[in-house]
């Protein structure tokens, strides 16, 4: 179970690093690490304990406890907690250091889940719980493209061409670095709020005070580490994009993806939708791949910033979009298969 908790917290922070700190990291490669490591893991410890606080010691937020779709810890349905459960965040870590981007939401609680289905003579394929995660993921892509586009085609790509003819590459103008580095904080808050459930999956869904100190110091420094290393191979989804190392592009970035995860946590969108006469998939609390979020709105930003600066070509811009959607695709079919399939595996060879 600690194992567990341990591989599902470096691996989930790992690879959805490309989406909460990425710019982040990219744009402050000149500054001591260890400065930033304690401003992301300042922000970590405030929101993980506010979460644990007011959600009776659940530090998930409520996201494992999903209406019909909640996912109970092995434990509390008096089933044992086999080595099969550490296959799922491995196989993640391996993805990671491919550079491959995973929906580590589906990787890791379907899989979860429909282990801990097989033990108690359950459907083991998890279908429904998937099906719902999955709904939710792909409406979230296509609303972040929308988004993208529109903000960086229409409002925000004059900065954009500054930033471009200028070449201002990491200047230190103290305001935009200022922003950037509280819009990091807001995303990075928004971010955990959506995906602890990922790590905590494997914790018991209340954690007692001093339980939840020790996993906060593990993940701590774990996160110090994902940090010391840049972010690793996965970083260069970020590093490619138009003007993502500069302070301004990358404050913009992050402020634009902390707003849409803060309406997908309030779930805003199915209200706003049914106000226009609208029924979208949209189950309430329910886990979602903020991955293929991000990967929508990036997508988005560059094809609207490449119609008014025409600074690449066509194929150059389709190219980026579909090799970032097509690495997302092929780690999400690893998910999938892994998810579906592990739970097949006899017990008894764990």
């Amino acid at each position: 179970m600690i194992i567990g908790f341990g591989l599902a917290a470096f691996s989930a922070i790992a690879n959805d690093s490309i989406q909460t700190l990425g710019t982040f990291l990219s744009s402050n490669s000149k500054r001591p690490w260890w400065l930033l490591w304690i401003w992301i893991s300042g922000i970590m410890f405030f929101t993980i304990m506010y979460g644990w606080s007011i959600n009776e010691c659940d530090p998930a937020f409520g996201r494992l406890a999903a209406g019909d779709k909640n996912i109970p810890h092995p434990l509390d349905v008096n089933v044992n907690f086999s080595w099969i459960y550490i296959i799922p965040p491995l196989v993640l870590v391996c993805l990671t250091k491919s550079g491959i981007p995973v929906s580590t939401t589906v990787l890791l609680l379907t899989s979860f889940s429909g282990i801990l289905a097989h033990q108690t003579g359950g459907d083991i394929s998890a279908t429904a719980i998937f099906l719902k995660m999955m709904e939710k993921s792909v409406v979230g892509y296509l609303l972040a493209f929308i988004i993208g586009l529109v903000l960086f085609n229409f409002i925000l790509f004059k900065i954009e061409r500054k930033v471009l003819k200028q070449s201002l590459l990491n200047e230190n103008s103290f305001n935009w670095t200022i922003f950037q580095w509280l819009s990091t904080g807001f995303l990075w808050s928004m971010w955990l709020i959506q995906d602890l459930a990922n790590i905590f999956v494997y914790l018991p869904r209340q954690l007692s005070f001093t339980h939840m100190l020790l996993a906060l110091t593990s993940m701590v420094l774990l996160q110090g580490y994902i940090i010391k290393t840049k972010g690793g191979k996965i970083q260069k989804i970020v590093t490619s994009k138009t003007n993502t190392i500069n302070v301004r592009s990358a404050s913009l970035i992050d402020f634009s993806y902390g707003l849409i995860l803060l309406f997908f946590k309030f779930d805003y969108i199915p209200v706003w939708f049914s106000t226009m006469g609208w029924d979208i998939p949209w189950p309430a609390n329910m886990p979602m791949s903020t991955t293929w979020v991000f990967l929508g709105l990036i997508a988005g930003r560059e094809i609207g910033i490449a119609i008014n600066l025409r600074h690449r070509n066509k194929k150059e811009v389709t190219r980026l979009v579909l090799s970032d959607l097509g690495k997302a695709t092929i780690g999400a079919a690893v998910a999938i298969l892994i998810a579906l399939l592990l739970p097949l595996i006899p017990l008894k060879f764990f």
